[in-house]
């Protein structure tokens, strides 16, 4: 499933005011951001051409340009554009355009000030959100990182259940239903909520799931920190891989979380995890106790 329309009314994007010379006027970001979509495959309807106004009607439009409500996506700055889409399985983005004062926008998936952030990517990732399609985050040489779905549960026990494997990690759900109901609330809180959190480490070459490595939220004498975790599987140990992937994720977060530094809390007896730590550049801070655990705080600054 894939991202081929987007819809949008034109009216209901214009920012011109009463006292504007012009009577029509978009965001220069927004204008560049139409132009571009044919360049990525994507048809770009303008509602106001067919003086859509009912559910009905937006449905006549999607199969006059042989597209689906779930191929889809809305951008509307009004209740009466969004309320077309009432009952249809079709992302949207909410646009809070001064010029329409006074509107609830309370379908979307998110809601935007502006265009400046705004391109056919960022549309991708709202389109994915929707229909629960995991989000690529990180590519390195040779692996991706993407969100965990339930499909990966299988090869993940695969991965746990490797020798040494929860020695110093916590170990999955022996009950299934209960890990599968704590991946649910994952990633919908986490993944959702915050836009990082454990991904799943596939290796492109055979696209087989070879660990999970991300960053999370910690709580350390009260403060909110973050914390660099990963786990790769025994086959694929030794093999640079764990390097690999917490180079690029430390990149992500330097540009995408807004934190200022990002810390690795490492059991005692670890030796591996603090080698790799200090060759990432992290520096030993403290030890802490961490439910029934003595940990070492290593930290490394994300500022350049």
């Amino acid at each position: 499933m894939h991202l081929k329309g987007v819809l949008f009314s034109l009216q209901d994007l214009n920012i011109s005011r009463p006292q504007d010379p012009e009577r029509f006027v978009l965001e220069d970001a927004l204008a560049e951001l139409l132009d571009n979509l044919p360049h990525h495959g994507i048809q770009a309807i303008n509602l106001d051409a067919f003086q859509a106004a009912t559910s009905e009607m937006l449905q006549a439009i999607l199969s006059l340009h042989h597209l689906s409500a779930k191929e889809c996506l809305l951008i509307a700055a009004t209740d009466r554009i969004l309320s077309m889409a009432d009952g249809m399985e079709l992302a949207s983005i909410g646009y809070i355009n001064p010029t329409f004062p006074r509107q609830s926008l309370r379908q979307p998936e998110i809601l935007i000030e502006g265009f400046d952030e705004v391109d056919f990517y960022f549309l991708e990732q709202v389109y994915k959100r929707k229909h629960n399609i995991p989000w690529t985050v990180i590519e390195t040489k040779r692996c991706i990182l993407r969100e965990m779905t339930l499909d990966d549960l299988d090869a993940l026990y695969g991965l746990y259940h490797g020798e040494g494997i929860t020695r110093y990690l916590e170990p999955m759900y022996e009950d299934r239903e209960k890990e599968e109901a704590y991946t649910r609330a994952y990633i919908q809180n986490m993944y959702r909520f915050y836009g990082y959190g454990i991904w799943i480490a596939m290796e492109k070459s055979t696209g087989n799931i070879i660990g999970r490595a991300g960053v999370h939220n910690q709580n350390v004498h009260g403060e909110a920190i973050l914390e660099l975790g990963y786990i790769v599987g025994k086959p694929y140990q030794r093999q640079g891989y764990a390097t690999e992937l917490c180079q690029g994720i430390l990149e992500f977060a330097r540009q995408e979380t807004g934190f200022s530094e990002i810390n690795c809390l490492i059991e005692k007896g670890n030796e591996i995890s603090i080698h790799l730590a200090e060759k990432l550049g992290f520096s030993w801070f403290e030890e802490v106790e961490n439910q029934g655990k003595t940990l070492q705080r290593y930290k490394k600054s994300l500022q350049f």
